[in-house]
This record gives C-alpha cells, sequence and structure tokens, in this order.
C-alpha cells in the first residue's frame, strides 16, 4: 500500500506542476497533444512527445524527490550520462539525465548485456521541443532499426523531461521484467538525427556500455534519485530557492561478460606470441649469428616451440569471442579479416624457414646466398610490423567498440616504447651484416672454393639468413 501510495503522491505531484506550468503559458496548448509531431505513434516502437520545458524535478532540483522514499529504485553513472530506475512491481521508470561533458544528440537505454538483439528506446529531443521516442534493435554492432514487436512497449514521460540547460534528462516508463537481473545497455551522440521520425538515421554513439542497476534497493532520504539521478533525495530545495547540493555517483563497473573474457585472452596471447616471442628470435637470429651458431636452434625454438602453441591458442579465443558475440559478428570487420590473415601468414613464414633449412636452392643467387633467404627476412619483418599494427587497432578500437570500455592511455604509451625499442634495436643490427657476409664468404671459399658460388651450409654459418 505504501510503494501506491507513493506512485499516487509522485503522479499528483507531476499534475500539479504541469497545471501550474500551463496558468503560466508555459504548457503550449495541453502539453502539445494537438501537435501531429507529438502525438502517440500507431506504432507500439515509437513516441514523439512535446515535452515540458521545465518539469517537476529540473537537472538539479528535488520538489518529488520525497515521493520515492520507500520505493525500490537505483542510479548508476557512466562516463557520459546517469541513469536512473524505479518501480513498483508492475511499471519501472527509467531516467537518462547527461552529465554535462557532450551536446546531447540522442541518448539509449538497452535491456541486456551487449548491443546485439537487446530490444533499446532510443530517444532525442527535436528542434520543436518535442522528444522523440524509438524502440530499436540491431542483430549486431550496426545502426538498429525500428522493432515493430517490442517485448515491452515503452511510454514517454515528457513531464519529466528537462532539455534546457547542462544536464537535460528524459524519462520513459516500461512494464517491469520480472526475470531481469538489472543489466542494461547504454548509448551517447552528440549529434542529432534532425529528424523526429522514428526511423530517422542515428550517427554512431560517442559512448556506450554495459552497465547495472540494483532493483533491489529501497530509496531513502540521501539516496541517488532515480528521477535526477545526478542527484541525491531531498526533502526540498535548498533555502533561497537553489537546488539541493547534488552527489555525482561513481561510475560502475560491470563485471566481465563470457565474451570479454574471451577476448582478453586472445589480447594477451597474441601480445605475448607476436609482439614478444617473434621479435625477441628475430633479434636473437640478427645478433647472435655472427657470434655463435647455437643462434638458429634459439631462433626456431622461439619461432617454432614456443610462439606457435600461444599464438594458436590467442587466435582460438579470439574465435570463442566471436561466437559468444553471435553468427553476424564473424568477419563483420577489418581487425577481424586481418587477424585471420596474420595467422595464415605466420605460418606461411614458418613453412618458408622449414624450407630454407631443408631445401638449398643452387641458383637465383644474391651476393652469394639464395633469393629466399632474404625473403623470408623481409617478410618476417613485415610479419611483425602488421602485428604491432593490428594490436592497436584492437585495444583502441574493438574493445571500446564491441564492449563499451576503454583502455588507458597507459597501454597505448606501452606499446609505443616496445615499438621504438624493437626497431631501432632490429635496426641497429643491420651494422653487423658486413660481418656476416663477410663470415659466409670466408667459410664458402674455405669449403668450396672462391668459384663454386654454393649455397650448402657451413659449420660458421647456418644456411637460413635474417
Amino acid at each position: 500500500m505504501r510503494t501506491v501510495a507513493a506512485f499516487a503522491l509522485l503522479a499528483a505531484s507531476l499534475l500539479g506542476t504541469t497545471f501550474a506550468q500551463q496558468g503560466r503559458g508555459g504548457g503550449g496548448g495541453g502539453g502539445g497533444d494537438d501537435d501531429d509531431n507529438s502525438s502517440s505513434s500507431s506504432s507500439a516502437a515509437a513516441t514523439s512527445t512535446a515535452a515540458t520545458p521545465a518539469a517537476s524535478g529540473s537537472a538539479g532540483g528535488n520538489s518529488t524527490s520525497s515521493a520515492l522514499v520507500g520505493m525500490n529504485g537505483d542510479v548508476t553513472c557512466t562516463s557520459l550520462v546517469c541513469i536512473g530506475g524505479v518501480h513498483n512491481g508492475s511499471n519501472t521508470m527509467y531516467t537518462i539525465q547527461s552529465k554535462g561533458s557532450a551536446t546531447l544528440g540522442w541518448m539509449a537505454v538497452g535491456f541486456g548485456q551487449q548491443m546485439a538483439n537487446s530490444p533499446m528506446v532510443i530517444l532525442w529531443p527535436n528542434s520543436d521541443g518535442s522528444i522523440t521516442l524509438s524502440q530499436r534493435k540491431a542483430p549486431a554492432e550496426v545502426m538498429p532499426t525500428v522493432d515493430q514487436n517490442p517485448p515491452r512497449i515503452a511510454t514517454l514521460e515528457a513531464d519529466l523531461a528537462v532539455l534546457s540547460g547542462s544536464n537535460p534528462k528524459i524519462s520513459f516508463t516500461v512494464p517491469t521484467d520480472s526475470n531481469s537481473d538489472g543489466s542494461i545497455i547504454w548509448a551517447f551522440s552528440s549529434t542529432n538525427p534532425d529528424s523526429s521520425a522514428v526511423d530517422a538515421t542515428l550517427v554512431q554513439h560517442l559512448d556506450s556500455g554495459p552497465t547495472k542497476l540494483d532493483f533491489t534497493k529501497t530509496l531513502a532520504m540521501g539516496s541517488s534519485d532515480p528521477l535526477n539521478p545526478i542527484s541525491t533525495i531531498a526533502d526540498a530545495a535548498s533555502p533561497g530557492g537553489a537546488p539541493a547540493a547534488t552527489t555525482p555517483q561513481a561510475t560502475f563497473d560491470p563485471p566481465l561478460l563470457t565474451y570479454e573474457k574471451y577476448i582478453i585472452a586472445h589480447a594477451i596471447l597474441m601480445v605475448i606470441g607476436f609482439l614478444f616471442l617473434l621479435p625477441i628470435g628475430a633479434l636473437i637470429a640478427r645478433y647472435l649469428r655472427t657470434f655463435s651458431p647455437v643462434w638458429f636452434r634459439l631462433h626456431w625454438i622461439i619461432q617454432w616451440v614456443l610462439a606457435l602453441p600461444v599464438i594458436v591458442a590467442g587466435f582460438a579465443m579470439g574465435v570463442s569471442a566471436v561466437d559468444k558475440m553471435g553468427p553476424d559478428m564473424q568477419l563483420n570487420d577489418t581487425h577481424k579479416k586481418w587477424g585471420v590473415a596474420i595467422f595464415v601468414l605466420y605460418f606461411f613464414q614458418l613453412s618458408l624457414g622449414g624450407f630454407i633449412h631443408f631445401v638449398k636452392l643452387r641458383f637465383a643467387l644474391v651476393l652469394g646466398r639464395a633469393v629466399q633467404n632474404y625473403f623470408h627476412a623481409l617478410f618476417g619483418i613485415f610479419l611483425i610490423g602488421i602485428s604491432f599494427y593490428q594490436v592497436r587497432t584492437g585495444f583502441r578500437t574493438e574493445w571500446p567498440l564491441y564492449t563499451g570500455r576503454h583502455i588507458k592511455n597507459g597501454a597505448n604509451i606501452v606499446w609505443i616504447i616496445w615499438l621504438v625499442l624493437v626497431c631501432t634495436a632490429y635496426f641497429a643490427g643491420t651494422l653487423l651484416l658486413p660481418r656476416q657476409f663477410r663470415q659466409e664468404r670466408e667459410a664458402r671459399n674455405a669449403k668450396y672454393g672462391s668459384d663454386t658460388g654454393s649455397t650448402e651450409p657451413v659449420t660458421q654459418v647456418q644456411p637460413t639468413a635474417y
């Protein structure tokens, strides 16, 4: 009974505020109900309704907040928005509010843990003061399209909307899903669709991600305010008419989903394989070959015995991550396509190294060495180079795109430092090339004579080259 009474009190307060605004000439003829662009859509998927310019409970206000005490609700904040939810068992009201760090274009709340196949409610203000509510769904990380039969019909709460100021907010109500654990996704774009049509084209979000609301919480004085998510619940405004002090909410860091764990494992293994083991093996070949015949054994142990299982396992983790994300995610972007290509090229490079070691070609000599030796060296440099680029697109583009999470800039700094160190070390090692060529020439002359041009292996120098 207390919950029902609280909702009744909240509704009465909202109606009182609306009538007061109409009495001041701010109602716009009944809130715009006679405007074609602000009437409810015949489709269950969308609504476009005029918003009250300054409804009850402004960005920092709390005139109706005390009515929430005792109800179940929660607030979570992300990088760009705060989202509040409150329900009475049969209906749940969501409010999404900008934190003011970017201009509002459109905002969205989705019900699920990832973008693919999650029902979404997308909202944006229009130039005539109305708000468009569009219920959509997407099969993958693509622009969602209108869902003509959403599992739950969303109703815009125009009287609660605040579109002016630095912290605009929009609210809507949906029937409560008793099976939900509170997992939601969110998105924010600074580019307005410039159309009130529910199927308007959307420019990709500025940021997005998963988060969660805990509807087992009971709201109390001082709790985060689900109707004004950047504020806390208080009895009334501060003396003098100023809004009560607000308390920004901490960003919620949701637990990793299964596919995200696979992505992390994929990233770690591929970094170890392609950015650590392969460069180390190449540097050993570049430096140690002029000082000890053991270089070749170390080289193939690192490139084959150590790197191969790591890279294969990393590739398998990537495939598993994509499989968990859905069938529409396979090879749907450049990173995935290049990943498969690099994986195949790695095996080509291994095969080429084995061919050079076991098959001795007596033609196509360049400076007394077979041309495939030079190609093996240059191709190895190319493979490591594109691997560096691939890793960077992984943590700079793929990870934020498919998880809504971000990698701190420290990862990029480490990537740059390691790239510079590897490049500097390898190309500094080319200073040993004259010494290498001289040793190879002397060894061939000592074993076969100066005019044979043989490429057979000699004691001092192994047959492959970097």
